[in-house]
């Protein structure tokens, strides 16, 4: 059925915020070539930066819509600078119906203060430069709301249906899948804050023969970025200006896999490291706290939905042993967290920081204990066993891979990393600031 959005229009009083004020503003819809409505108008003495509130009415009577906002695409959000704005309101979107037909519908532009609109959540490193450091560009919570960058969703439950989250401020970028560049030539990584979460599993099949941790409150005291994606085949070739020889399991915006620890992690954090921005000291593995609170994005179930783990819930965001025909799968594929991380589980296993031992054994990770900034680091890749012991001189790597039981796949399943293993690969990430 054709959708149908026919608007009549008149003028409405903008209102302003001390200096800053809206002199004008012009409504237009190309009826009947688009339903879209173009608003345009200008701003003037702004001193601070400023959001622009959009109400819209049909005569006197406001139109209640929770849908407004996500129907709204353009420059909304942090203006610095005096000058022309547009912006561009769907309202077969915004009013929830095929059929839309108002006489007299009226849009109302007022001016608030600006909070958390510069705040950075992503970076986009640019990795063909050929020598030198790869430059980085800043995405701002602002840019993206203003659609700089394509799509994003403010909504868990639109992202994925009936996933939920207690994360405030949901912005997951789901434009980032739009290009392949993001994947391949780019590298983009998503600003996790710091904070306390509830780390681990108790009950249920959880993974790993019952290595998951056993549920303890983690505090991370600094905010810190990771890959958007485990790291591609092409993003390695780019970021160590070499070559990509693993396993037959070839292609560009696959991931790394068969990834020999002590190797990969001294290309990450000397080799990658390097060819980074300079503000960026320091390029490694995630620690694995770290890992499983960007993982859960502020859910504490299973799986990252706020999902209990079933072949359905699994299928919609992981490839595992029951649906990825037995190999990797280019990133980005499935559905994101509320992060907007993707392939966090299935895929390939992703390797931390930390050096491998049971949750029964590892520092701090107890049922119910309180850590702060974890990351069991005291044993070395090189230290002999303990005898009689197998639990030592191994790393940690989560998530689950392409071709395991579906219950490894889970946001606290968990095992250790001996040798060259061919489902291993990696995420990139760095403490803010440092």
């Amino acid at each position: 059925m054709k959708k149908l959005a026919y608007l009549a229009f008149s003028t409405f009083a903008a209102a302003s915020l001390d200096a800053a004020v809206i002199e004008q503003v012009i409504v237009r819809q190309q009826w009947p070539w688009s339903t879209d409505v173009k608003v345009e108008y200008k701003l003037a003495d702004v001193t601070d930066p400023v959001d622009i509130k959009v109400q819209a009415y049909n005569g006197n009577v406001e139109l209640d819509s929770e849908r407004l906002a996500s129907a709204i695409t353009g420059e909304l959000y942090g203006i610095s600078t005096d000058g022309i704005g547009q912006f561009i309101i769907d309202p077969v979107t915004a009013f929830g119906t095929e059929k839309v037909a108002l006489a007299n519908f009226k849009v109302k532009l007022s001016v608030t203060s600006s909070t958390g609109m510069d705040e950075v959540l992503y970076k986009i490193f640019d990795l063909t430069a050929e020598s030198g450091k790869f430059p980085c560009t800043d995405v701002t919570r602002g840019d993206l709301l203003n659609g700089k960058f394509g799509s994003v969703e403010t909504d868990f439950g639109d992202v994925i249906p009936g996933a939920s989250t207690s994360l405030d401020n949901v912005l997951v970028w789901t434009g980032v899948t739009n290009d392949a560049a993001y994947a391949t030539t780019k590298l983009v990584m998503r600003k996790i804050p710091k904070g306390k979460f509830s780390m681990g599993q108790t009950g249920g099949a959880f993974g790993s023969g019952g290595n998951a941790a056993q549920v303890h409150d983690v505090t991370l005291t600094k905010d810190y970025f990771v890959g958007v994606f485990p790291v591609t085949q092409m993003q390695y070739k780019k970021l160590t200006r070499g070559v990509w020889d693993g396993s037959g399991m070839k292609g560009d915006s696959r991931p790394v896999e068969s990834a020999l620890y002590s190797v990969f992690r001294s290309v990450v954090t000397n080799s990658i490291s390097a060819n980074l921005l300079g503000a960026v000291e320091k390029v490694d593995y995630p620690t694995e706290a770290q890992w499983e609170r960007a993982c859960r994005a502020g859910t504490t179930s299973e799986l990252y939905t706020g999902k209990g783990l079933t072949s359905e819930n699994l299928n919609a965001i992981a490839w595992h042993s029951g649906n990825s025909g037995a190999t990797t799968h280019p990133v980005g594929e499935k559905l994101p967290n509320a992060y907007g991380l993707y392939d966090m589980i299935g895929n390939v296993y992703e390797a931390c920081a930390d050096y491998w031992t049971a949750s029964s054994n590892a520092p701090g990770y107890s049922d119910g204990a309180t850590v702060t900034d974890p990351c069991v680091d005291t044993v070395q890749p090189d230290t002999p066993k303990p005898e009689g012991n197998n639990t030592y001189n191994r790393n940690v790597i989560r998530g689950g891979y392409f071709s395991i039981n579906n219950t490894d796949c889970t946001s606290a399943g968990r095992n250790g990393h001996q040798g060259n293993w061919t489902a291993c690969g990696f995420r990139l990430a760095f403490t803010a600031g440092e």
